[in-house]
C-alpha cells in the first residue's frame, strides 16, 4: 500500500519496504522496441490502467498519442496485439508478466531522465497498521532484514502474501496483528508459524 499523506490520517505505515518502477511494455518486433528514454517514445499510442497514476505519467513522453484509458491489463495486452496501441505504462511486475505469457511482447525499462518522474508516495510501498500499533518498530526490524532481492523476487499478488510469510518467520517474537496488503487485509498468527495466512 503506498504511504499517502491522505492514508495517514487514517492508519500507520511501516518504512518503505519495495519502491516500484514504472515501465513500458510494447510489441517486441514493432516499432519501439528499441527505445531507450521516453524520448524515443515520441508520437507512439500509449495508454495505461484507469484511475491509476500510470495514465497521467504518459503525458511525459514528448509529442505522444495519448490513448483512452483502459480497465485492465489484459485488455491493453489484447489492444497491443490488434496493433491499436503502440505500447501501455504499468509497474516492473505486470511487465514481467506479460513479457511471460507473451513471447512477443518487449518491457522497456528506463533510468533516471530518461525514464518517467515520479513522486515517493505514489511508488514507495509499506505495510499499513493499525493507528498507534505498538508492533510497528518489530515489524519495520523485521523489513530491515529482509534483502532487497528477497522483496524484489517474482513480485506479484500472490507473492506480496509470500512476503507477509517471510515477516512471520522472521519475527522472533509472538504477537498478533494486522497488516494491510492493497485492498487486502492479511491477519496472521506470529506464534503459528508453518501455517499460511488468512487474506480478508
Amino acid at each position: 500500500m503506498s504511504p499517502t499523506a491522505e492514508r495517514r490520517k487514517e492508519i500507520d505505515f511501516t518504512d518503505p519496504y519495495y519502491e516500484s518502477q514504472l515501465v513500458v511494455v510494447v510489441q517486441k518486433d514493432g516499432k519501439y522496441a528499441k527505445a531507450k528514454s521516453l524520448a524515443d517514445l515520441s508520437g507512439a499510442k500509449i495508454t495505461a490502467q484507469l484511475n491509476t497514476f500510470h495514465y497521467t505519467v504518459i503525458d511525459q513522453i514528448p509529442d505522444v498519442q495519448k490513448q483512452q484509458a483502459m480497465d485492465n491489463f489484459s485488455a491493453m495486452r489484447t489492444a497491443l496485439a490488434s496493433g491499436m496501441i503502440d505500447g501501455y505504462v504499468s509497474e516492473r511486475p505486470e511487465g514481467v508478466t506479460a513479457t511471460s505469457v507473451n513471447k512477443d511482447l518487449e518491457m522497456l525499462e528506463f533510468s533516471g531522465a530518461d525514464g518517467f518522474q515520479t513522486n515517493p508516495e505514489d511508488v514507495q510501498i509499506s505495510v499499513g497498521m493499525r493507528k498507534g500499533d505498538p508492533d510497528i518498530q518489530k515489524v519495520n526490524q523485521i523489513l530491515s532484514g529482509i534483502s532487497n532481492d528477497e522483496r524484489t523476487k517474482s513480485w506479484t499478488k500472490q507473492s506480496k502474501i509470500s512476503l507477509l510469510q517471510l515477516i512471520v518467520k522472521k519475527n522472533p517474537a509472538s504477537f498478533l496483528t494486522s497488516l494491510r496488503f492493497g485492498n487486502n487485509t492479511a491477519i496472521c498468527s506470529y506464534e503459528v508459524l508453518d501455517l499460511p495466512c488468512s487474506s480478508h
